[in-house]
């Protein structure tokens, strides 16, 4: 079971430590408890701590700028039992309606410290967080070069759109409408 976390500000001296990381490709509009219902974006994030893991969750409230962070009611757990756990989160993030997807944090220790810092949880100062940008309009050019800009292998053939992006992909190209 997650518990809400006040004493987890960020994650920011925990970036050489994460195991792995899902993010949401939606929003959903979620009430948290004394909270006003607004779109929120979930993260599930496991850190290794020594012999252990730490398994967070992070939901990031876009209007009012604010991190919430819930955390295991047991603590860190055993690297054996990680994995379970992690996936109790994920199932926790789905039971809000959130549709997560694993995160891929890249090849390179520049690559991996770009995407964590990408992140929310991992800012100390939420207000340099950009989230990600939804537009206006669709055509088809703006979505080949936004699939092209997110490296996801986006490929217009004869004017159909083909993409290997999954989930993610398609959260960002319904973001258009």
């Amino acid at each position: 079971m997650f518990i809400g976390n006040e004493s987890v500000k960020n994650l920011s001296s925990s970036l050489d430590a994460v195991w792995e990381v899902h993010g949401s490709v939606n929003q959903p509009v979620i009430a948290l408890p004394d909270k006003s219902p607004e779109p929120t974006w979930a993260h599930v994030i496991a850190i290794k701590k020594e012999k252990k893991m730490q398994i967070v969750i992070y939901l990031f409230r876009e209007q009012s700028r604010e991190g919430v962070f819930y955390t295991n009611e047991g603590g860190d757990v055993e690297l054996i039992h990680a994995k379970a756990v992690f996936n109790e989160a994920l199932d926790f993030t789905g039971s809000m309606g959130f549709i997560m997807e694993k995160v891929e944090l890249g090849d390179t220790n520049e690559q991996r410290e770009a995407v964590l810092k990408s992140i929310p949880a991992f800012l100390s100062d939420l207000k340099t967080y950009k989230p990600p940008a939804s537009g206006d309009e669709l055509v088809l050019n703006a979505v080949y070069e936004e699939t092209d800009m997110h490296n996801l292998q986006g490929k217009a053939e004869d004017g159909v759109l083909r993409n290997k992006g999954g989930k993610q992909w398609l959260a960002r190209i319904l973001s258009l409408f």
